[in-house]
């Protein structure tokens, strides 16, 4: 009897879960054919608030800041203690005057100075900078005013065949605050090692040699004499004059007569 009844639910059950299949299958193939009627969205179709959809503007790159100088300003250089301008010494001084004209109508203000060896292929490469020179001199309209700027090239760039661009700005701005640049010297350079004459380190340095060559002089003189003198010397003879022979001729006879005199013995 209870093998019965659980072949009949199992019948039963089996029928169940395949009417269930088959129901699944059917709701798959509606929701497909669905899909395929439906039209694809577009992006200006609406959402579902109705809301269009906005494509965000895309932003240009700023240009950049490009500091420029001024068309009622004018510079210009000189170099008063060097004839050739391509040529600078290594390791020296070099001085530079730097001359600023006021051409328009409002005051400019002179800020600094600056300058530096450049790659000549890349002013974006520095190979040396020198030391920035501060005025914050104010020059008037019409007024023309000369900056004293002094450099030091560095004696490792002396020698040799290689070139750098030497540039030299010069910052300003005016009344309203805006800035300014200019570069009166902005040319192919090179750097030349100095041949000196006379050298002090090089004379004090032949001075100190001579005077030590002199003490060793004197020093194995000392030693040769002390070491071979004393075998040569050997003793002084002992001078004990003469015991008889002598010439009274040539001494005077009040003398002798004085001598024998003194020489008499009382009894």
């Amino acid at each position: 009897m209870f093998w019965k009844v659980l072949l009949i639910a199992s019948l039963c059950l089996t029928s169940q879960i395949t009417r269930c299949q088959e129901e699944d299958e059917i709701m798959d193939s509606d929701e497909e054919e669905e899909l395929r009627e439906a039209e694809p969205l577009d992006d200006g179709s609406p959402l579902d608030d109705g809301e269009p959809i906005e494509h965000e503007p895309v932003q240009e790159e700023a240009e950049d800041f490009v500091i420029k100088p001024s068309p009622d300003a004018k510079v210009f250089y000189a170099f008063p203690k060097h004839a050739d301008e391509t040529m600078f010494p290594g390791g020296k001084v070099v001085k530079a005057l730097i001359g600023f004209q006021n051409n328009g109508d409002s005051n400019f203000i002179v800020d600094n100075i600056e300058g530096g060896f450049r790659y000549p292929m890349d002013y974006n490469y520095v190979i040396q900078n020198f030391t920035s020179f501060r005025y914050g001199r104010e020059v008037a309209p019409g007024v023309t005013q000369t900056f004293l700027y002094m450099f030091v090239p560095s004696e490792q760039l002396a020698g040799g065949s290689r070139t750098f661009s030497l540039v030299m700005s010069l910052n300003y701005r005016g009344e309203d605050g805006t800035l300014y640049t200019d570069s009166p010297f902005n040319e192919t350079v090179s750097v030349h090692e100095v041949d000196e004459g006379f050298d002090t380190e090089i004379f004090f340095m032949y001075v100190l040699l001579a005077a030590l060559f002199a003490l060793l002089l004197f020093g194995a003189q000392y030693l040769l004499s002390s070491a071979f003198g004393g075998r040569k010397g050997g003793r002084k003879p002992i001078e004990t004059g003469t015991s008889g022979g002598i010439d009274y001729d040539y001494i005077p006879k009040d003398h002798l007569t004085t001598k024998k005199a003194k020489g008499v013995k009382r009894d």
